[in-house]
């Protein structure tokens, strides 16, 4: 009995702090500063680790595109998780994301090398 639950405390423990951390990540990062721009045409997103800056912040792409994240400097990496846990999501030093299809608005977070985080935004057209 005493062997369960030492096992099942460490196991608790872990997924509440552990689902409270995934939350809390989401849900705290900073919108980028000024107001959200109108949506941009484009099919590519740069990441910038040092300045903290995503270009374009609103982007709007068609239902099926394909779209490019480069991350700078060069050998520095950042991450994209969708707010609501689904699309967009990518890592790396560079990586593509496949547009879903259908329309909607996707906010998203930017994880930075640093751990800090940013929400931007992509739109999608209608396909």
């Amino acid at each position: 009995m005493k062997k369960k639950v030492m096992l099942a405390v460490p196991v608790l423990v872990l997924a509440f702090y552990g689902t409270s951390q995934v939350t809390t990540a989401q849900g705290n990062c900073a919108p980028p500063s000024g107001p959200m721009p109108a949506c941009q045409n484009a099919q590519r997103i740069n990441i910038n680790n040092d300045s903290k800056n995503i270009s374009p912040r609103n982007i709007c792409v068609n239902a099926g595109d394909t779209i490019t994240v480069n991350v700078t400097p060069n050998g520095t990496t950042a991450s994209i998780d969708g707010k609501s846990g689904g699309w967009p999501t990518g890592s790396g030093t560079s990586f593509q994301l496949d547009v879903p299809n259908g329309s909607g608005t996707y906010d998203y977070n930017v994880h930075f090398a640093d751990g800090s985080c940013i929400d931007p935004r992509i739109t999608v057209r209608g396909g």
